[in-house]
């Protein structure tokens, strides 16, 4: 009975495995975003090996993408992390929908930067609000998560 069922395991395992392989093709993509008739012009004639590299380096290289966020604030010395900590909490409550990261940079820096945004223009709304509140905030380059893009 516990082969059976591990039999069974396996083989749903696989299949779904391999399901989820379909959307992560190279063609697929490619296409993404784009109108039924520009995908049925794309023809690509490649090795299905190059879709497992791909999509391997994808995985292995999952860290984001370069956008920018806003600096409200850094800080250094003995203190700076407390100092750090209140104003990201006092942000937090301003403005609950802009999400924050406290960060440390070598040598003694610590920084409070807040959103994820595409683009100077994307982030232009955002920024302009929060500089009512600190003044001394810019916009800086970096790897923005994706998943919680505004």
């Amino acid at each position: 009975m516990k082969i059976k069922l591990l039999f069974l395991f396996v083989i749903l395992f696989f299949t779904l495995s391999a399901e989820a392989q379909d959307n992560l093709r190279v063609v697929n993509i490619l296409n993404q975003g784009k109108s039924a008739y520009d995908r049925e012009r794309l023809e690509i004639n490649q090795d299905p090996r190059i879709d497992t590299l791909v999509n391997r380096h994808i995985l292995a290289n999952a860290k984001g993408e370069e956008g920018y966020r806003i600096l409200i604030f850094r800080a250094g010395g003995r203190d700076g992390r407390d100092k750090a900590t209140k104003i990201q909490q006092g942000f937090m409550n301003s403005f609950p929908d802009i999400p924050t990261y406290l960060t440390f940079d070598q040598p003694n820096w610590f920084k409070v930067k807040v959103g994820n945004y595409r683009s100077r223009e994307e982030a232009a709304p955002d920024f302009y609000r929060i500089l009512l509140s600190y003044p001394n905030a810019y916009l800086v380059r970096e790897n923005i998560d994706l998943k919680i893009v505004r």
